[in-house]
C-alpha cells in the first residue's frame, strides 16, 4: 500500500513541477500582455466601479424601444404581404413555404437532440 502512496506522490510532484514551468508563466506571460494592452479600459474609480454594472444594464435597456420599433415595423410588412396574400408571386410563395419547412425541420432536430439522439420513443 505504502508504494502505491509513494508513487502517487511521486506523480503528483512531476505533475505540479510541470505546471509550475510550463503552464503558470506562459499564462501569466499572456495575462500581462492582454492588461497592458488594454489598461485604457481598467477602471480604477472605486465609484466608478459601482455604477458599472447598472449602466450596463440601463444602456441595455435603452435600446429596447428601437429593437421594438424594429420588430413592429417588420410586423407591419408582414401584415401587409398577408392582407396581400393572393397577388404574391410564386417565387415569394415558395421561398416562405421552404422557410417554414426548414424552421420546422431544425425544430425537430432540436427535439431529437433534447431527448438524447435516440430516434426511438416516437
Amino acid at each position: 500500500m505504502s508504494q502505491y502512496v509513494t508513487r502517487a506522490t511521486g506523480i503528483a510532484s512531476k505533475a505540479l513541477d510541470a505546471a509550475k514551468t510550463k503552464v503558470v508563466p506562459p499564462a501569466v506571460e499572456w495575462y500581462t500582455g492582454l492588461m497592458a494592452r488594454n489598461a485604457q479600459y481598467v477602471v480604477t474609480d472605486p465609484v466608478a466601479v459601482e455604477k458599472l454594472g447598472k449602466q450596463m444594464v440601463f444602456s441595455n435597456m435603452a435600446k429596447l424601444p428601437a429593437a421594438v420599433q424594429a420588430a413592429q415595423g417588420e410586423m407591419r410588412v408582414v401584415q401587409q404581404k398577408w392582407n396581400g396574400r393572393m397577388d404574391l408571386p410564386m417565387a415569394e410563395v415558395g421561398t416562405a413555404a421552404l422557410f417554414s419547412a426548414e424552421v420546422y425541420a431544425w425544430f425537430c432536430v432540436g427535439e431529437i437532440v433534447g431527448r438524447g439522439g435516440g430516434l426511438t420513443g416516437y
